[in-house]
């Protein structure tokens, strides 16, 4: 609870304890794969004695025990505040069939119980478990994906934590609209035509939940932004939608990349919101443009894995 006091703390908490629970009632039902969906869960040993990262396990239909696979490792997306393990199942699920890899869906620690650097520290342990699995997977063929949220703990897990990791060799993130830079101010935070914002208020409870000091919030561990371009894999794949306002900082971001020569590929979806590939709100819901980013994520992996 660094930076802020008792009452602070018990305010974030109470109004994180009730959006915890409206999204529950609203979106569990949107949490079920389909019936041909290989997975299985896992817990994976964190830095706390006693303390395990649930996750899920995604195969490939032709999968067979004991053959190490290649991996991409998924998060999702919520604010850093919000309990959505499994939201992503049809991403992993098509992901697994179509690229023919395995895929662990990792659940992370989240705010305002856990601030920053909680998460990415859960996001390194998962990826140091995935180099000391060598009968489940092929630590040379390692990729990383995530939404929102998610998607800025891929592309933390992608530079910083990379640099740090033996063995384990990842050749890929894609991130579908994530935040980049999370010293802009929320009221900063704003798109031409925007469908749906985030509000305010929503990006204020996010930002004081996860990173309450200001100071961190420019770390290259919270914000991809302030990473060294070449600590990135070689191949980042980013998707932007035009109505969602993190879509100016994440475009910024692949500018960044591609001024510094990375190689990078930043897709905007038109006329779309923030998390339009989820049917959680069917009338911001795009399945045709989900279909088409998915398939793209599958594409390449089959040409870089």
């Amino acid at each position: 609870m660094a930076a802020r006091g008792l009452l602070q703390y018990l305010r974030l908490k109470a109004i994180v304890s009730l959006l915890r629970f409206i999204n529950y009632v609203f979106t569990r039902s949107h949490f079920t794969p389909s019936a041909t969906c290989r997975r299985e869960p896992v817990r994976i040993p964190s830095r706390q004695h006693g303390r395990f990262i649930s996750a899920w396990l995604y195969y490939p239909p032709d999968h067979k025990q004991d053959e190490p696979r290649a991996v991409v490792n998924n998060w999702h997306g919520g604010g850093f505040i919000l309990p959505n393990l499994g939201m992503d199942h049809g991403f992993c699920e098509r992901v697994a069939r179509g690229a023919n890899l395995v895929v662990l869906d990792a659940d992370y620690r989240k705010g305002p119980e856990h601030p920053f650097p909680a998460a990415a520290q859960d996001a390194e342990d998962v990826l140091r478990w995935v180099g000391s699995q060598p009968r489940l997977f092929d630590a040379d063929r390692v990729a990383l994906s995530g939404f929102s949220s998610g998607g800025t703990l891929a592309l933390v897990a992608a530079s910083e934590l990379r640099r740090e990791l033996d063995g384990v060799n990842v050749r890929a993130v894609y991130a579908f609209y994530p935040g980049t830079d999370l010293s802009i101010a929320p009221e900063d935070r704003r798109v031409a035509h925007p469908i749906r914002p985030m509000s305010v208020f929503a990006l204020n409870l996010f930002a004081e939940s996860y990173i309450p000091r200001l100071e961190d919030r420019k770390s290259p561990r919270a914000s991809p932004m302030y990473a060294e371009t070449s600590s990135f894999p070689a191949h980042v794949f980013l998707v932007a939608c035009s109505g969602d306002v993190l879509s100016p900082e994440t475009e910024a971001f692949g500018e960044k990349l591609a001024r510094a020569g990375q190689s990078v590929e930043v897709v905007k979806v038109d006329n779309a919101a923030h998390g339009f590939d989820k049917a959680i709100i069917p009338r911001h819901f795009k399945p045709e443009e989900r279909d088409k980013t998915y398939s793209k994520v599958i594409k390449s992996l089959n040409s870089i894995m």
